[in-house]
């Protein structure tokens, strides 16, 4: 045991001491002094007590499961408020983590060691960034994880405060280009843009000279990412992409948009190929947005202020750890809406599409939120779908407010305890049918069709099932959902054919997997996530089962859909499981899920000795059963 624990180092450049004495009987420090300490990046919505609240508040010493201890800070409610934390027992934190409403939102950590902060995380409500400070000057280098409505708010904000030291780590590097395999072309007009971004995000300063570091981000509108497949574009694996997305922001009493450039994703990062420039994208290039008209917030006074109050609601939002309906989530969503249907009453017509976009996905929040019997939220959707269905009959912007209403009704009814499942499936069937029938070319019709397919599987209807799969690669060809569809068929006709596998450990990147190199064993293929309820007792009984037959020539595989490798990588050291891990960026949407149409987790395939499937959509509960037979 340790002689002394002295708490150091809690931010860049400061040495700190709370005592000497052993953890277990260190006085603590004072709330004061640790709520002294700010997060390094800006933007951070967390609590913190007042001067008030402060005596209320209790320090506390807390243990690490294996090893480390530090300090926690609670306040009168018994909330996590702050956790500074020694991981490696060197007796200096390396881990600063920052809460709201007791559920951590950031974290800063000293991954060398040194006592400053090289790495930072946003966490749960506080969102999925992870940034590299390499220099440890605070500022980001590199983005190990970022969404890409996330980096639009970083691309508005460099933008804003003319800095393109922040856009720059958006940018794609070399490492990302080799990382993408990009060919020919293409890879040559990616290499133009970004080597021209510097003289084109100048030029984009020149003509936003209102904007400054009270600009504010509203929305973005990204569409949806497009799947170029490796055997069309000569790269090594799937490539993922957004054309273009458009930001709304407002600035000197102004809204206005900004367009991103064209996005990638690289590993867990959406990385720009090209620096943003003023303006909405056109209808033609592919925008939901038509028009360019701008709102003069100047000229009316009310509008800003509701514009305003908007993006205040937006930064207020509590979070829910607790996953599933919540109550608070749907007031502050069902705040929003109203808001919204004010400054649709003052803006102009040709104006309005966004905002009535954001106020039937916040509706469609509300009303997946809300507790059973509450029906506020979704009558108002309903009564938003009528006015667009007789305004704007068949248009894009009636479809896209009409499917958050299927999606807000599905929620609520399979949420609802004591329900026939079989009868909501063929409602919701029923539904989406005739949506894709109103709605043909709609961007959510893909995916309703791919719903469709999903659910027709689920209840045993497998011609109807082929025939959707096969409109939707027919009639969406280059879109990611085609691609999904076309993978779900090999899925559905696998028995009997050679099983194909090959991907990257999740462990060590360094090293590639083909399934053909098991040749001569039975092979489970388990497909996980962490997110999934079922993936510890599945792997407890996977466990089971290669201790039984392993000896016998059974093999297993596992392949990971986290959406970043580092999640996968945390559950499997807090629950450790031998296997062989595959990982490939892009989730449930990247390829190892595209191959085989993988919609849905778990999913497990048993591969016969010869290479060829024997079982597809099989449960783990049940597999043994089958191993028997093929094994004898």
């Amino acid at each position: 045991m340790r002689k002394s624990w002295k708490f150091a180092g809690l931010c860049s450049g400061t040495l700190f001491l709370f005592g000497t004495a052993l953890p277990a009987f260190a006085a603590p420090p004072a709330a004061a002094a640790i709520l002294s300490f700010k997060p390094k990046q800006e933007g951070i919505s967390f609590s913190t007590p007042s001067p008030e609240e402060e005596s209320a508040c209790k320090v506390e010493l807390t243990k690490g499961v294996k090893k480390g201890s530090g300090w926690i800070l609670k306040d009168s409610q018994g909330n996590l408020v702050r956790k500074f934390f020694d991981s490696n027992e060197d007796n200096r934190i390396d881990v600063w983590s920052y809460y709201k409403d007791g559920v951590e939102v950031y974290r800063e950590i000293d991954t060398n060691f040194n006592g400053k902060a090289d790495l930072y995380r946003w966490l749960n409500a506080g969102g999925t960034k992870i940034g590299n400070d390499e220099n440890e000057d605070t500022k980001i280098d590199s983005w190990q994880a970022i969404s890409a409505e996330e980096a639009s708010q970083e691309i508005l904000k460099a933008v804003a405060t003319k800095d393109f030291s922040r856009l720059k780590p958006l940018l794609l590097t070399e490492a990302d280009l080799k990382t993408l395999d990009l060919q020919g072309d293409t890879a040559r007009k990616v290499r133009e843009q970004v080597i021209a971004s510097t003289a084109k995000f100048q030029a984009t300063l020149t003509k936003l000279p209102t904007l400054d570091d009270k600009t504010t981000w509203l929305h973005v509108e990204m569409g949806i990412p497009q799947c170029l497949p490796a055997d069309q574009t000569g790269s090594k694996a799937d490539i993922f992409r957004f054309a273009k997305g458009t930001i709304l922001y407002e600035a000197a009493g102004k809204t206005d948009w900004l367009q991103t450039g064209e996005m990638f994703l690289v590993n867990g990062a959406w990385k720009l190929a090209d620096s943003p420039i003023p303006g909405a994208v056109s209808e033609e290039e592919g925008s939901i947005r038509p028009g360019t008209n701008k709102i003069d917030l100047e000229k009316d006074p009310e509008l800003k202020k509701l514009v305003d109050e908007l993006a205040a609601i937006d930064t207020a939002v509590e979070s829910n750890s607790t996953g599933g309906a919540s109550a608070t989530l749907a007031k502050h969503h069902l705040r929003r809406a109203d808001h919204l249907e004010k400054i649709l009453a003052k803006v102009k017509p040709e104006d309005r599409d966004p905002w009535i976009r954001q106020l039937a996905d916040s509706l469609s929040s509300a009303a997946q939120n809300s507790v059973v019997g509450d029906m506020v939220a979704s009558k108002r959707l309903v009564s938003l779908e009528d006015q667009l269905a007789k305004g704007l009959p068949g248009s894009n912007l009636a479809g896209y407010v009409s499917f958050r209403g299927l999606q807000a009704d599905y929620a609520a009814k399979i949420s609802k305890p004591g329900e026939d499942f079989n009868k909501i499936q063929n409602d919701w069937m029923t539904k989406l049918a005739a949506f894709v029938q109103a709605y043909p070319k709609a961007d959510d019709a893909p995916d309703a069709m791919l719903q469709l397919g999903m659910v027709s599987e689920f209840l045993g209807k497998d011609v109807e099932a082929k025939n959707w799969y096969t409109q939707i690669a027919k009639n969406f060809a280059g879109k990611p959902q085609a691609a999904k569809a076309a993978g779900s068929i090999r899925r559905m006709e696998s028995e009997g054919q050679p099983f194909t596998l090959t991907g990257t450990s999740l462990t060590n990147p360094s090293q590639t997997f083909d399934i053909t190199s098991m040749k001569d064993k039975m092979v489970v293929v388990y497909y996980w996530a962490s997110w999934n309820g079922q993936t510890l007792g599945d792997f407890a009984k996977l466990k089971l089962i290669m201790e039984t037959y392993g000896p016998k020539g059974l093999d297993l595989v596992c392949v990971n859909l986290d959406t970043t490798s580092e999640e996968a990588n945390t559950f499997l050291k807090r629950s450790p499981f031998t296997s062989q891990h595959l990982y490939q960026p892009g989730g449930l949407e990247g390829k190892l899920a595209t191959d085989y149409g993988i919609q849905v987790l778990p999913q497990v395939f048993l591969v016969g000795k010869d290479g060829k499937v024997v079982g597809k959509n099989l449960q783990i509960s049940t597999i043994e059963e089958e191993i028997k037979k093929s094994l004898k």
